[in-house]
């Protein structure tokens, strides 16, 4: 579906979303974020409006649910207007999952690396060419899969401190990419998904080696941010001049 141009906000509405619920609300009371959405660009109350990308409102929802109220409310809510009329073509929301794929394995996944002390390695990570493709994924199964080994414990450290370690590298930022590039990742074949499971775990394994000599918290703090940086980047993509060269996803 095309983007829709200059879809109308109603400020009186936007004015009444004062906070923000976890979850979607169909039978009324405080609106989720994507729920907002709709609400504010006038369309029947939904947490998939027709006026924002799918791609991005997968990230929001998840994200959004959760964040504890306040950083929902500090972070997700003056979104809100932007979110109306990111609806793009397919190409556009191909690019869009693969630059939250790209999030992941060259963001995320270097940040616990660096953590852990594992700077060689997560440079290595950093400085991957960009993701145009979840496609891509292919020419780096190897290459994550090395990585998650190079991070890997003993299963029964990361046993021990799973509670803890899955509270920073799957917090609410993390989840929520996974859940926006989970389907085209599962789409583009058992080795694309097994490189996107190596990412995670690679993840998982570095916050493991660092837990007890490092605080988890500031990493994952400093990831949320980047985050925010990643749904201002999926806002303003814009649509690609030639459609017919988009690789496939």
């Amino acid at each position: 579906m095309a983007r829709i141009e200059n879809p109308a906000i109603d400020l009186d509405r936007l004015a009444q979303v004062s906070t923000l619920a976890a979850g979607a609300h169909p039978h009324g009371g405080t609106l989720c974020a994507m729920e907002a959405v709709a609400f504010i660009a006038g369309e029947p109350v939904s947490d998939h409006p027709a006026c924002a990308s799918p791609s991005i409102a997968a990230f929001i929802r998840s994200w959004s649910d959760g964040l504890p109220q306040t950083e929902r409310d500090a972070l997700i809510r003056p979104l809100l207007p932007r979110l109306v009329g990111t609806r793009g073509s397919e190409v556009l929301e191909r690019r869009r999952v693969a630059r939250v794929a790209d999030w992941l394995v060259r963001t995320h996944v270097p940040a616990w690396f660096h953590l852990a002390k594992l700077i060689v390695e997560g440079d290595e990570l950093a400085d991957l060419a960009a993701l145009q493709s979840v496609a891509d994924l292919a020419s780096l199964c190897d290459h994550l899969k090395r990585a998650r080994k190079r991070a890997a414990v003993a299963n029964l450290t990361l046993r021990q401190t799973g509670p803890e370690v899955r509270a920073a590298t799957w917090d609410a930022a993390h989840r929520a990419a996974w859940v926006t590039v989970r389907d085209p990742l599962e789409a583009a074949g058992p080795r694309i998904l097994a490189a996107g499971w190596d990412a995670a775990y690679a993840s998982a394994y570095a916050a493991a080696r660092a837990y007890g000599k490092a605080p988890l918290e500031p990493t994952r703090r400093a990831l949320q941010e980047t985050a925010l940086a990643l749904v201002e980047d999926l806002i303003v993509m814009p649509e690609p001049l030639s459609r017919g060269t988009d690789p496939a996803p």
